[in-house]
Parts: C-alpha cells; structure tokens; sequence
C-alpha cells in the first residue's frame, strides 16, 4: 500500500468512527456539559462547533505548509482562537457543524490526492505548537476529532 493510501485509509477510518459516535447522540445530550481543553464552559454542541472549525483550520495549515509558508504565525493563540471560533458559530446548529465537518473531510481527501509522495516528508509548525510532518498533519487532523469524540462518548454516557 502506498504511503498516500495508507494516510486515506487511516483518515476515512477515523472520519467514520467519530461521524458513528456523533450521529448516536441526542438532541438534549448536544446540550449537555462537556470537557473543554481550553478551560471554557462548553456544551457537548461547542465541542462539535470546535471540531467543525478545527477541520478546516487544519486543511489551511497543511496547504501553506506544502506552499513552504508558516501554517500559524509565530504569536498564533490556540486556546483564544478555539474560544473565538467557537463564540463565532454560537447560532449555528448541531447539522450545521456535522455538514461542515463532512465538507470539511471532503476537502482534506482532496487535497490528499494531490501531494506528491516527497511532500509528505516536508515539516511545519502545527496549531499545538508542535513541529510535524505533512504526512503528520493529514493524521492530526481526524485523530484531533476521534479524541475529541471519544471524550465526548464518555461524558455524555455519564
């Protein structure tokens, strides 16, 4: 299997079993308390708005890396964008954001499909500030969802 296909394998397999855990949730367990890395009050529908956002925060990241640009700036804020972010979707609705994260996965496969094998190997400074590979980058990006929608699982389980 080529490096390409493995990296689709392993993100359309992470994509399905985040979209079983959310589409297997209430109405009122959306509205339910929920664990915030950013320290914030958030409900279990803040989560998924983050997650929304965060999809194609990291498609972006990943495209200036590969034009050989910074994927954040220097001073970016994660925890302040993540509340802003997630402040900014607050009318939005629970469909909504599971659209934008399935237009949001639609978009990563397709730029998938164009790196080149050699450009996976290229590095950048990702959100977390942490410094990975592109090939790292494309993994973080469904793996950051499946934690996210695991934690959610267990919250909301009681």
């Amino acid at each position: 299997m080529s490096r390409k296909d493995s990296i689709h394998q392993r993100i359309t397999a992470d994509h399905a079993a985040s979209m079983s855990i959310f589409n297997s949730f209430t109405a009122e367990q959306w509205e339910m308390p929920a664990p915030s890395d950013e320290g914030a009050q958030w409900k279990a529908r803040d989560v998924l708005a983050h997650l929304a956002v965060s999809e194609g925060g990291q498609l972006g990241q990943i495209e200036r890396c590969l034009k050989g640009e910074a994927p954040v700036p220097d001073d970016f804020d994660l925890n302040r964008f993540n509340r802003r972010s997630v402040q900014k979707q607050a009318e939005k609705s629970v469909a909504d954001f599971l659209n934008m994260i399935e237009t949001g996965h639609a978009q990563v496969l397709a730029t998938l499909d164009t790196v080149a094998d050699a450009d996976f190997d290229k590095s950048g400074r990702h959100a977390r500030g942490d410094v990975i590979t592109i090939e790292q980058f494309f993994i973080r990006t469904t793996e950051h969802r499946v934690q996210h929608a695991e934690e959610l699982k267990r919250a909301l389980s009681g």
